[in-house]
Parts: structure tokens; C-alpha cells; sequence
């Protein structure tokens, strides 16, 4: 069940203006997976070198992205922004895996 006490309530109905920025340090991300701590934020910015998969979790599992389903950012030098889903659970973690032979840089921002 969801934890509907986690934010106050113009945080959860309004996510745009709610934001908090908290620039991470750029990660190596490789075969292995790599798990962000996304808990008590709304969106997450990422700026990736290569191509990556990206799954959410509430176990902070590393090898949980799925390469036959799940979906890819493609590397370069657009910036996406991700909204979190919250409702998974009290602890969500963003996992990040490379999708082609060499590894990724990624740039987080929490928000």
C-alpha cells in the first residue's frame, strides 16, 4: 500500500513547483547496474554519454533491469527528466544499466 503521508499537500499535487535540487556525483554505469536513491524526491534529471536501460525498484537491487523489456534513454546531450513513482513503495531506487559495449557516464540530479 502506498505511503499517502510521505508529503506535505501542495508537495503531492503539485510535483513541478515542489522540487528540490540535489545535484549527485556522476556515476560509471556498466553491466552490473547501478542503483540511485530516489526516497523523498519527485523527479529525477539524468544527462547520459550512452545509451542505458532504466527500471525503478523499492530494493535498490542493482541487477534488476530487465534488457528484453525495459525502457532505454539514448546518450547524447539531451537531458531527461523522469517523475519517480512514489506509489511503489517507502524506499524507490532508479536502476541503471549500458546497453552497448562501453560504460556510461550519467549525471543525476534529484529533484
Amino acid at each position: 500500500m502506498a505511503n499517502i503521508k510521505k508529503f506535505r499537500a501542495h508537495e503531492s499535487l503539485n510535483i513541478e513547483s515542489a522540487g528540490d535540487w540535489q545535484v549527485q556525483s556522476a556515476v560509471t554505469v556498466d553491466s552490473d547496474g547501478v542503483a540511485v536513491d530516489c526516497t523523498a524526491y519527485h523527479q529525477v534529471h539524468i544527462l547520459t554519454d550512452k545509451d542505458i536501460y532504466f527500471t525503478f525498484n523499492t530494493t535498490g537491487t542493482d541487477s534488476d533491469v530487465n534488457t528484453s523489456n525495459d525502457l532505454y534513454l539514448k546518450g547524447g546531450d539531451t537531458i531527461y527528466t523522469l517523475k519517480i513513482p512514489n506509489g511503489l513503495g517507502n524506499g524507490v531506487y532508479l536502476i541503471m544499466e549500458k546497453k552497448g559495449g562501453s560504460d556510461a557516464t550519467v549525471r543525476v540530479i534529484l529533484a
